[in-house]
């Protein structure tokens, strides 16, 4: 029969239009330079760092009196999203905005957010020069089961490292590496060790006033922290040649579990129309059975 025909049809199109939420579940996010906007869609864990765009120490008052430059090295947030299908972590460095509502690029110290370099920051994370100190860390430990209150054995770094011998295979040197705890003297910026290929995620975009804000991945994140059972970070970013502008510190911070990114949380209007034409065809399939029956 026809109708009988029809089963099998309107059950796959019942099993394409199931799949819909798990295929949008399992979106990435697609990084422009711009924390906020890139990560609104995908319910992210955020981490307050600095509470205001003058937190950190600043160039002379002839730079800053105006107010329309803030150091690019001023982090806001860290956003984190993870892709549970995937295994990656996201993240983005949302560093403050000038009184326009204009960024300067991530690491350009001198905050001006035309991405204009100067004598004294030659470039926006100092890659020109191999004796550049300037860096972004951030280490991870997972949780510890015998003392929450303080955080695991930290399993790896990510970021920019001071040492540029230390540069991993990502755009400007980015790594995701082990950390050598033999270095901690030097601070988080000096800490790590091996690339780790197997985690080694993409760091965007070298920072500039098109793309102003630091965003970077981690794969297989899920191997080496549980993301549901929750994890600590801690963070630095700056350097030592910077002078008068100071660095950003985190200290370890617990980030609670983290949800399984869903981009976005509900269905798009034509999964729905799937999924309405998927049931109508199921109830009159059923309803030609029972006559053929009869």
């Amino acid at each position: 029969m026809v109708h009988d025909r029809l089963g099998p049809l309107i059950l796959a199109v019942v099993m394409m239009a199931g799949l819909g939420p798990d295929a949008v579940r399992a979106a990435t996010i697609n990084f422009t330079g711009n924390v906020v906007q890139d990560f609104a869609k995908a319910d992210p864990e955020i981490v307050p760092v600095n509470a205001s765009p003058q937190s950190l120490g600043e160039w002379p008052t002839s730079v800053t009196d105006n107010g329309t430059w803030v150091t690019g090295w001023n982090i806001k947030n860290i956003y984190l999203s993870y892709n549970s299908s995937t295994g990656t972590l996201y993240v983005g460095i949302d560093n403050w905005a000038n009184k326009n509502g204009q960024i300067a690029p991530f690491g350009q110290a001198n905050g001006d957010p035309s991405g204009t370099a100067t004598p004294y920051d030659p470039a926006h994370l100092g890659y020109g020069t191999p004796s550049s100190d300037k860096s972004i860390a951030l280490a991870f430990a997972p949780t510890n089961p015998g003392n929450p209150t303080v955080p695991g054995t930290p399993v790896v770094i990510a970021g920019i490292p001071a040492d540029k011998t230390k540069n991993g295979p990502g755009i400007d040197g980015f790594t995701v590496s082990s950390i050598n705890n033999s270095q901690a003297n030097g601070g988080l910026g000096y800490m790590f060790g091996q690339n780790r290929p197997q985690n080694q995620g993409n760091l965007a975009f070298d920072p500039s006033a098109a793309h102003p804000q630091l965003e970077f991945t981690i794969k297989s994140f899920n191997q080496l922290i549980n993301p549901s059972k929750g994890f600590w970070i801690e963070g630095f970013a700056g350097s030592a040649e910077d002078r008068y502008v100071g660095t950003t510190n985190l200290a370890w911070t617990k980030v609670p579990q983290l949800a399984a990114q869903q981009i976005p949380s509900t269905p798009e209007p034509s999964t729905w129309l799937m999924w309405s034409l998927a049931a109508s065809g199921m109830v009159l399939w059923r309803l030609r059975r029972r006559r053929n029956r009869a």
